[in-house]
């Protein structure tokens, strides 16, 4: 039977800058050489019975981000969610206007489902 309670599900930080263009002599510099993906924190708050999966459901936009883009960005495995995070890779900042993406989730297992809206956002913008 099992059970899953997505009631308190959140992320501790809600929201993540990504830049588009990052100076030399700033930490995240390395994306350039190394492109590692910008990365939310894991979702706390969702507890179940074992297995417990996280999939991309839809996006939601604000000030000129683009939802169309988004979804094909995850479809071309350029945004991914593992395990409770939620992965962008500099390949998809390329792709995506600057605006804010609000990434909707579907939690389940073996026998329940839930959606989880509006938890995280992305602000994409040209540069700090």
């Amino acid at each position: 039977m099992g059970y899953l309670d997505a009631t308190h599900a959140t992320f501790a930080a809600k929201e993540l800058k990504v830049y588009r263009t990052v100076p030399d002599d700033d930490p995240h510099s390395l994306k350039r050489e190394y492109p590692a993906p910008w990365t939310s924190q894991r979702i706390q708050g969702v507890s179940g019975t074992n297995p417990v999966n996280y999939e991309f459901l839809s996006v939601d936009v604000a000030d000129g981000g683009d939802a169309a883009k988004f979804a094909a960005a995850v479809k071309d495995g350029k945004v991914t969610v593992n395990g409770g995070t939620i992965n962008l890779f500099p390949s998809a900042v390329q792709t995506l206007p600057n605006g804010k993406y609000t990434v909707n989730l579907r939690v389940y297992n073996e026998s329940h489902s839930r959606e989880l809206r509006g938890l995280f956002t992305f602000i994409i913008q040209d540069e700090e």
